[in-house]
């Protein structure tokens, strides 16, 4: 299904509804021309200059002020107590990073009371918050203006709305954090020591330990910095657009450099000179083009 209006959703909220885990749930909205998450920045601005939904750092950014940020899903009364359960762990896991774009969301845990908790930066801490009535039907995100558009934040919503765990979650996208140890960090540390050098001036070397501390997340951030990335990377955690920008390092570090051109008189010169040592050819002769056939003859 295409983006149906462009010009204030934006392509990456539009997938967070293509995308959804359950193909049964229907779309509430993404944009509604009132106050709060799903206008834009603009129009709350224009006509609900006190709105809380342009209060914050996060949502007052230059870019994405025309798009709207906030979806809502409809569902059945049970996917609706489910949904909200597998947001509220999610939110309420200290280790969990996968809401970290997320403002606020609504729901039920027992289809008579709306559920509801908010935060206003992207690690909280979270609060209880309320909404009417309608949110017992259909599940809200609101969305941080800023990454309306960010398809990496985004898409941990998605793992989250499908119910699977942190574990698997960090797996299959090589996610780990400060904090955690064992064979995935000395993965990420062996990796930042191979391609260290392709910035200048080099990283830091990391010992390959498999403990991720400081001194790692230091290292990352240096990395990453010098790479041209965010500038707000502080190495606290490894998304999988830091395996691309790595992996990508690491084929840039392991070519092999062209060699320098050799000129073709003297690279007649030292093909005949092997060829005369190497093969045993009566009368040995070297013609044609270096750059096209050669003929023994």
């Amino acid at each position: 299904m295409t983006n149906p209006n462009p010009g204030l959703i934006t392509n990456e909220m539009w997938r967070l509804w293509t995308d959804r885990p359950n193909l049964s749930w229907k779309l509430g909205g993404i944009y509604a021309n009132k106050p709060g998450y799903h206008n834009t920045v603009n129009a709350n601005l224009k006509n609900w200059p006190g709105n809380y939904s342009i209060e914050l750092p996060l949502d007052l950014v230059k870019a994405n002020r025309d798009k709207a940020r906030a979806i809502d899903l409809t569902m059945t009364d049970s996917e609706m107590v489910k949904w909200t359960k597998r947001m509220r762990n999610a939110a309420l896991d200290p280790s969990d990073t996968r809401l970290e774009a997320v403002k606020e969301f609504y729901g039920t845990l027992d289809n008579t009371n709306v559920f509801g908790l908010s935060k206003d930066s992207t690690n909280g801490p979270w609060e209880r918050s309320t909404a009417d009535s309608t949110h017992l039907w259909h599940g809200h995100v609101s969305i941080f203006t800023t990454f309306v558009s960010n398809w990496v934040m985004l898409s941990p919503l998605l793992s989250v709305w499908g119910g699977e765990t942190l574990e698997d979650w960090k797996v299959k996208t090589m996610f780990i954090q400060k904090g955690d140890t064992g064979q995935e960090v000395s993965y990420w540390q062996s990796l930042h020591n191979a391609i260290r050098t392709t910035v200048t001036p080099s990283a830091p070397a990391l010992p390959v330990d498999g403990i991720y501390g400081d001194s790692t997340a230091s290292a990352f951030a240096d990395m990453v910095h010098k790479q041209g990335g965010q500038a707000a990377y502080t190495g606290q955690s490894t998304p999988y657009w830091m395996l691309l920008r790595y992996q990508t390092a690491l084929i840039i570090a392991n070519t092999p450099e062209v060699p320098p051109s050799i000129d073709p008189e003297q690279l007649t010169e030292l093909v005949t000179n092997w060829l005369s040592a190497n093969v045993k050819v009566t009368d040995l002769s070297f013609n044609g083009s270096v750059t096209g056939k050669v003929n023994l003859s």
